[in-house]
């Protein structure tokens, strides 16, 4: 399989250390991955069966060592093998069955409530018992001056995440129809994660926000936000299902809350009703356009318990029901690479601080934080 993959993508080699036996290299690339493999035989029988889960479990467990910054190109293998058809029918017969057979056989995890499943991921519930340290360890890696928890807009000669998620929030208010002359206009954000995208239509253009979440870490660290930025006239949060929606409104903003709901009809008609005459709605996720979806499983029970992302064609469809103009804009190209990329820079630059506040703070109890932390300090 590794084999395939370099021919196709010769950008790196791998050499593999399976159980402490040196495999010969795979690959004429000079840019040579280590991958060290130990109980070899079980973890890639784990692979095969489970896809992403066993991946990355055994990943998490240490059986699987490579240089965390080459990680993503390792995975890289097994994520093309199920999305590159080319690189799929090249395998043997035998590879390609259970390599479907993995992907199809995905079990979808998820907790009790919508609320549950919201702050176990943006409030960390299942790591920390204070809102305050659950957003200090995302503020390592994600703060800015309007912190956005999904891609930035990557133009053509765009150098940094700040610079892209300005791009973003500006393309975002012209696309809304928001300019100078819309002060004190009224605008409502549907999962407003930590008020970025508030902030920056409060402060720019002066236009009236409220902010909808469920996660109460978010919350928090809005409320305190909207003092620090003496904005009490213009931005608001409430703790509350976006489901519940209610007013009227001149704009209804969404970014990156699709990928948690699954009653799409429900929330556009919601959406639609609570909009002013002449008003626009704006909606930002993750889409798909496979026959075959399936939820990974390693995301589902680890990042995001129960996320999905939607389908394209269904959400437009359901879209145009309730609105006259639908008007359909991908982001540039690798937006989101590029976007990871950055955070995963800044994780690394904090690396050490992180720690420290998992081995003083989280309720986790495991060895790790606390044996790595001690060996660092």
């Amino acid at each position: 399989m590794v084999a395939a993959y370099v021919k196709r993508y010769p950008e790196h080699s791998f050499k593999l250390f399976l159980d402490g036996k040196e495999c010969q290299p795979i690959g004429d690339s000079i840019n040579v991955i280590g991958v060290k493999i130990t109980n070899s035989d079980a973890v890639l029988r784990r692979i095969f069966a489970e896809g992403s889960l066993g991946l990355g479990e055994a990943y998490c467990e240490r059986l699987i060592q490579v240089d965390d910054r080459l990680y993503k190109y390792f995975l890289f293998i097994f994520v093309r093998a199920v999305h590159d058809k080319r690189l799929l029918l090249s395998l043997p017969f035998s590879d390609i069955f259970f390599i479907l057979k993995a992907k199809l056989h995905q079990g979808f995890f998820g907790r009790n409530t919508k609320s549950e499943n919201i702050n176990a991921h943006y409030s960390l519930s299942d790591w920390f018992d204070n809102d305050k340290d659950a957003n200090d360890f995302y503020m390592f890696w994600l703060n800015s001056k309007y912190i956005q928890y999904s891609c930035g807009k990557w133009d053509k000669n765009t150098k940094t995440l700040d610079e892209a998620q300005f791009n973003k929030l500006d393309f975002y208010a012209k696309r809304l129809g928001i300019d100078k002359n819309s002060k004190n206009k009224t605008l409502v954000d549907l999962g407003c994660g930590w008020g970025g995208c508030m902030f920056f239509m409060a402060e720019n253009y002066g236009i009236r926000c409220t902010g909808l979440t469920l996660s109460t870490a978010q919350a928090e660290y809005v409320r305190d936000e909207i003092k620090k930025r003496h904005l009490e006239d213009l931005v608001s949060v409430e703790i509350d299902d976006i489901h519940n929606i209610k007013g009227s409104y001149d704009y209804v903003i969404s970014v990156g809350v699709m990928e948690h709901i699954n009653d799409y009809n429900h929330l556009y008609k919601a959406t639609s009703s609570v909009l002013n005459k002449n008003g626009s709605a704006l909606i930002h996720s993750m889409f798909h356009t496979s026959i075959f979806y399936g939820v990974d499983p390693f995301l589902a029970k680890y990042i995001f318990p129960g996320g999905a992302v939607p389908d394209l064609k269904q959400n437009l469809k359901i879209f145009r029901k309730y609105f006259k103009i639908v008007d359909r804009n991908d982001l540039p190209e690798n937006s989101y690479p590029k976007t990871l990329d950055c955070w995963y820079a800044n994780f690394c630059q904090n690396e050490a601080a992180i720690r420290k506040l998992l081995a003083e703070k989280s309720k986790v109890r495991t060895s790790i934080f606390r044996s790595e932390y001690s060996n660092t300090t």
